[in-house]
């Protein structure tokens, strides 16, 4: 899985790649289904606006015939990381849900 994340009027801090290492590990877990040659690439975009205290996080998630997005704004870094990462884990579950379904209805079980 390849990741890529920049950030904006933000420095990077061992702080934040200890949040994000944790909320990767968890979208990694989910996408193993998805991943057959195919490879899957992870975009995060970190920013802090300039007037108000207020942090943007959006990322998207490029599987192989499917894009997830997800975009969440907060007072705290952490927060709109972890909330991101959150919508993106539920898009996921349902995506894996409807693949597993789809698979079930073309290949039923015998019994």
């Amino acid at each position: 899985m390849r990741v890529d994340v920049s950030f904006k009027n933000l420095e990077k801090s061992e702080f934040l790649d200890n949040v994000l290492d944790k909320d990767l590990e968890k979208i990694e877990r989910r996408v193993q289904m998805f991943r057959k040659d195919d490879p899957i690439h992870v975009a995060v975009h970190i920013e802090k606006s300039q007037h108000r205290e207020e942090y943007t996080c959006s990322a998207h998630i490029y599987l192989p015939q499917h894009v997830i997005r997800a975009d969440e704004k907060d007072k705290r870094a952490s927060s709109a990381i972890n909330s991101t990462f959150s919508a993106l884990r539920k898009q996921l579950d349902k995506l894996k849900y409807k693949v597993e379904k789809h698979l079930q209805k073309r290949n039923p079980p015998e019994l």
